[in-house]
């Protein structure tokens, strides 16, 4: 619930009539704003520091050196970019005068430009882990590796960003809309003042959301299909199988080596299973908090309501780094390990290394 000053109702909603006439809401209650100011500086520090462990965890443990993790490193540096920008718009929000930017203009658009990138990228990357994982699980290896490439892989993150880069930028440059400060709203968004504004808007809804969230659904939908399927078999098989066939199997193994992949895979995809687990779980979190915000866009009376919207949607920046240290095994581990100051137990010793390396050979 908003609780809006007594004295500044005539300010505060865009329901209140002067002389018979509908007033533009403006958040224009400088208590509420300092809340809301507050509550961006807590979302900025603990997505920093969330978002930064995340890097440096997969910049040090080699088993956290994954495909998957590629983009999981991406969608963190959007995170990171959006809390870094986020005390800007904290400071606008302080400043009593809502008439003008606190910040030089170039300033920010370029908070703003940061802002609605770093978003739509985090979108674009959720929908790229999710075709990740349902090629993991559903597919051979050979496909799998054929196509997560090093070069696909660096071409499919360069388009996480650059879809939501051309997005943001190119629109005002043909006049729909224009990047800069949002006098309706006391921050660095899109001016509201311009007549096309809401065109823009409609613009990045369209082009951002429909399109990975189908992606998004469609996926997981069809690795809890698969998986449910491939449990079913493997009780199957189970029941179906004797002592004897079993004996059989292991003495095959131990004859041929090669074999024993077989036997290794079922673990191996219930690993995998779990980490999809875990990034669904990012996925569900960001859909939550991206949900009000996307509600509150639709529906005009709730102007009231978007500021504190917005805030719920950032507030995402900093909840992936927590999943990920409650969730994830590898995450969690490396974690406990760099809050302990003991990185040096992260990377192994070179003679480990080379010790590896030899008996790989």
């Amino acid at each position: 619930m908003i609780i809006m000053d007594p004295l500044q109702n005539d300010t505060a909603t865009n329901e209140t009539l002067v002389d018979g006439a509908e007033v533009e809401f403006r958040f224009s209650d400088y208590n509420q704003r300092v809340v809301l100011a507050s509550i961006y500086f807590i979302i900025s520090i603990l997505g920093c520091v969330g978002n930064a462990m995340v890097i440096v965890a997969v910049c040090l443990a080699r088993r956290l050196r994954t495909i998957t993790n590629v983009f999981v490193v991406s969608l963190s540096i959007a995170d990171l970019l959006t809390c870094l920008a986020l005390p800007f718009n904290a400071v606008n929000l302080l400043d009593a005068d809502l008439g003008s930017s606190m910040l030089p203009e170039w300033i920010c658009k370029a908070v703003a430009l940061v802002l609605y990138v770093c978003g739509g990228c985090s979108l674009y990357t959720l929908a790229a882990i999710a075709i990740n994982r349902y090629i993991l699980i559903t597919r051979p290896v050979r496909t799998y590796r054929s196509l997560y490439s090093r070069c696909k892989t660096a071409g499919m993150v360069t388009a996480t960003w650059l879809v939501p880069f051309l997005v943001a930028f190119f629109p005002p440059l043909f006049g729909l809309g224009e990047l800069g400060y949002a006098e309706k709203y006391g921050s660095c968004t899109h001016k509201t003042s311009n007549p096309l504004s809401h065109v823009y808007s409609i613009v990045q809804a369209v082009i951002f959301y429909p399109g990975p969230m189908t992606i998004i659904i469609v996926c997981y939908v069809k690795i809890f299909k698969y998986v449910k399927q491939h449990c079913k078999r493997l009780m199957c098989s189970q029941t179906e199988g004797s002592v004897s066939s079993l004996r059989k199997s292991n003495a095959d193994t131990e004859s041929n080596p090669k074999d024993s992949y077989k036997l290794k895979r079922p673990s191996t995809s219930r690993k995998q299973i779990d980490i999809t687990k875990n990034l669904f779980c990012v996925v569900l979190a960001f859909v939550i908090c991206v949900s009000p915000f996307g509600i509150a866009l639709m529906i005009p009376p709730s102007d009231p309501f978007i500021p504190w919207a917005a805030a719920i949607l950032v507030l995402n920046s900093c909840i992936n780094p927590i999943i990920y240290a409650t969730k994830h095994p590898h995450f969690r581990e490396v974690f406990r390990l760099m809050l302990r100051c003991q990185c040096s137990k992260i990377r192994p010793k070179n003679s480990l290394v080379r010790q590896n390396v030899i008996r790989r050979r």
